[in-house]
C-alpha cells in the first residue's frame, strides 16, 4: 500500500504543478495501465493540494480553483505568492482534518439526494449573484450568466474529450494570462510563505470551506466552483476567500469519494476509474488521506519555492506568452479544431464580464445553466 501510495503522490504532484494537464486527464489517459484505488486516491488528493502552483503564478485554473485566480494573482503581483502556497497547503490539510469526525453525518445524508434540491441551489446562486451587483450592473451581471450559461451548455453538449479543460481555461485563464502579458510586469517575486491571517481566522474559513465541498459533493448539480461562490458572500478579503477555496477543493474530492464508498455515485473522474469499494474499505483510506495530506503539507512548500524561484529569474511577459501558447497547443491535442473553438468562445465570454466591469463569477453561469436545463 505504501509504494501505491506513493506513486499517487508523484503522480498527483506531477498533475498539480502542470499548467493544464488536471488529474482525471492523466488518470484517463492511464486507463489501460489500470491503476489501483489507493494509486487513484492519493493521485486525485495530492492534486487538489498542489493545484495551488499554476492557477497562483501562471493563472491556469483547475476546474475546483478557477475562481481563485484572481484573489490569489492580486496577492502574488504585491509579493506575496509563497503566502498563497501555504494558505493553500494548510487549509486542504485543515479541511481533511474536518471531514473525518463529519464523515458518519455524511453517509447518512448521502442517500437522501434528489435532483431537484440541487437546482433549487444552482437557481438561489444566481439571484444572489446577480442581486450582489450595483445598479445597472445587475442586467449586465444576468447577460453574463446567460451568455457563459449559453456557452457552457454548448461546449458540454459537444462530443469532446476534455471540455471543461477548455472551458475553464477560457473563462477565467486565457483572460488573466493575457492581462498580463499586456500588463508590462517584468518578473514576479515569490515573497516570505508567512500568513497574514490569524490562525482563528484561517481554521474558521476552512470549516466552512469543508462544509462546502461536502454540500457540493452530495449534489451533482453543484460543483465545488459553484459551492466556490458561496465563499464570495462570507469573506471579505482575498487570503480568507482562498482559505474557503481551497479547503472546499480538497473536501469536495474527499466526501465524492465517501459517497462513492456509500452509494456508488461517481461524483469525480476519479472515482468512475475505481472498482466498486464499500463502506468497509473506509478506515484505510481515511489514513491514506492522512498520509497525503501530511506529506504534501511538507514537501509542497519547498517545491513551490523552487518553481516560483525559477519563475522569478525569467521574464514573466515570456513566460505568459509561452504558457498561453502552451494551453491553445493542448486544447488542440485534447480536442483539435473542436477544442479550439470551445477555449476562443470561452476567453472571449471571460472577457466580456471584464468590459462590463462585474464579477468574473459571473461566469460560472457556464455551470448553473446547464444544470438547469438537464
Amino acid at each position: 500500500m505504501l509504494r501505491e501510495a506513493l506513486l499517487g503522490l508523484f503522480l498527483g504532484t506531477f498533475t498539480g504543478i502542470t499548467p493544464g494537464i488536471h488529474v482525471n486527464t492523466l488518470a484517463s489517459m492511464l486507463r489501460d495501465v489500470v491503476l489501483s484505488p489507493v494509486v487513484l486516491f492519493a493521485m486525485g488528493l495530492t492534486h487538489t493540494f498542489l493545484d495551488v502552483l499554476p492557477s497562483t503564478f501562471l493563472g491556469v485554473p483547475d476546474g475546483g480553483t478557477a475562481l481563485s485566480v484572481l484573489p490569489a494573482h492580486r496577492l502574488v503581483l504585491r509579493g506575496k505568492g509563497l503566502e498563497v502556497v501555504r494558505i493553500a497547503l494548510v487549509a486542504s490539510f485543515l479541511a481533511t482534518l474536518f471531514s473525518i469526525p463529519l464523515i458518519p453525518i455524511y453517509i447518512r445524508l448521502a442517500p437522501l439526494y434528489r435532483p431537484a434540491v440541487g437546482k433549487i441551489a444552482v437557481i438561489f446562486l444566481i439571484v444572489l449573484l446577480v442581486a450582489t451587483e450595483d445598479g445597472v450592473k445587475r442586467l449586465y451581471a444576468l447577460f453574463v450568466v446567460f451568455v457563459s450559461g449559453a456557452v457552457g451548455f454548448l461546449v458540454l453538449s459537444l462530443s469532446m474529450e476534455e471540455p471543461f479543460y477548455a472551458l475553464f481555461t477560457g473563462l477565467f485563464g486565457v483572460p488573466v494570462i493575457v492581462s498580463s502579458i499586456g500588463s508590462g510586469t517584468r518578473n514576479i517575486e515569490p515573497g516570505k510563505p508567512e500568513v497574514e491571517i490569524a490562525p482563528t481566522k484561517l481554521a474558521f474559513f476552512s470549516f466552512y470551506g469543508t462544509l462546502s465541498g461536502m454540500l457540493a459533493s452530495l449534489f451533482p448539480a453543484f460543483t465545488a466552483s459553484q459551492a466556490a461562490l458561496l465563499g464570495t458572500f462570507v469573506s471579505r478579503d482575498e487570503r480568507s476567500f482562498l482559505t474557503v477555496v481551497y479547503s472546499l477543493n480538497t473536501a469536495n474530492f474527499l466526501f465524492a469519494f465517501f459517497n462513492f464508498l456509500k452509494t456508488g455515485r461517481e461524483r469525480n473522474g476519479i472515482v468512475a476509474l475505481m472498482e466498486p469499494l464499500g463502506l468497509e474499505s473506509l478506515p484505510p483510506f481515511v489514513l491514506l488521506a492522512l498520509f497525503v495530506g501530511l506529506a504534501t503539507l511538507l514537501y509542497g512548500e519547498a517545491l513551490a519555492a523552487l518553481c516560483a524561484g525559477a519563475l522569478s529569474r525569467l521574464p514573466y511577459r515570456l513566460i505568459n506568452f509561452l504558457v498561453l501558447v502552451f494551453l491553445i497547443v493542448l486544447a488542440f491535442v485534447f480536442d483539435g479544431v473542436l477544442g479550439l473553438l470551445a477555449l476562443t468562445a470561452s476567453s472571449i465570454t471571460g472577457y466580456l464580464a471584464v468590459l462590463l466591469g462585474v464579477k468574473r463569477t459571473n461566469c460560472m453561469g457556464s455551470l448553473m445553466l446547464p444544470v438547469l436545463l438537464r
